[in-house]
C-alpha cells in the first residue's frame, strides 16, 4: 500500500500483488494479541530455509513458542498447515475447556475452516485474526472475525 502497488491489503490479495518488503514486527503482533486476549500462550508454526533463522529468534524473543518443519525436496513448504491443525486441537480437546478459553487463530487459509468449524461447533470460542482478505469460508465458520488492517503500519517490522 505505502508503495503504491495496491490500494489494500484486501487488494493486494485479490490481484495478487504483495510487497515483498514488508516485514510484520513479531514483538508487536503480541503486544496486540495480549491486549486484545489478556494472558497469551501464542505459538508460530513455519518452516525452515538457509536464510530465516533470524525469524524464528525473533519470534522466540517475541514470546512465541516456535514449531518449524524442514521445507520438502523441493524448496516448498510442506506439513506447516497440518502441524498448525494437529496441535491446534490437541491442545484445544486435552488442555482448553471451552467455557474458560478462546482460541485466536492468525491467520487467513481457508484450510483451517474444517478445524475452526469443528472447534466453535464444540463450544469453543475461536477468533481469526488476518488481513481482510482472509477467507470467507475462514471468516464465517469463527466466532469473531477481526482484519488486521487498520494496524498494518503499526504492525510493520522497522
Amino acid at each position: 500500500m505505502a508503495r503504491g502497488l495496491a490500494s489494500s491489503p484486501q487488494d493486494a490479495g485479490q490481484r495478487g500483488v504483495p510487497d515483498f518488503h514488508y516485514r510484520l514486527d513479531l514483538y508487536r503482533l503480541m503486544a496486540l494479541l495480549a491486549r486484545a486476549e489478556g494472558p497469551v500462550r501464542a505459538v508460530l508454526f513455519g518452516s525452515t530455509t538457509d536464510t530465516n533463522a533470524g525469524v524464528w529468534r525473533h519470534a522466540a524473543g517475541a514470546g512465541f513458542e516456535v514449531v518449524t518443519v524442514e521445507r520438502g525436496f523441493s524448496g516448498r513448504e510442506k506439513r506447516v498447515d497440518t502441524s498448525l491443525v494437529t496441535r491446534l486441537c490437541r491442545d484445544a480437546y486435552r488442555f482448553g475447556d471451552p467455557r474458560r478459553d478462546r482460541i485466536t487463530l492468525v491467520a487467513g487459509d481457508g484450510d483451517y475452516e474444517p478445524a475452526v468449524t469443528q472447534l466453535v461447533a464444540d463450544g469453543f470460542a475461536v477468533t481469526v485474526l488476518y488481513w481482510s482478505h482472509a477467507s470467507r469460508e475462514l471468516r464465517e465458520a469463527a466466532t469473531a472475525f477481526h482484519a488486521l488492517d487498520p494496524y498494518i503500519a503499526d504492525l510493520a517490522l522497522g
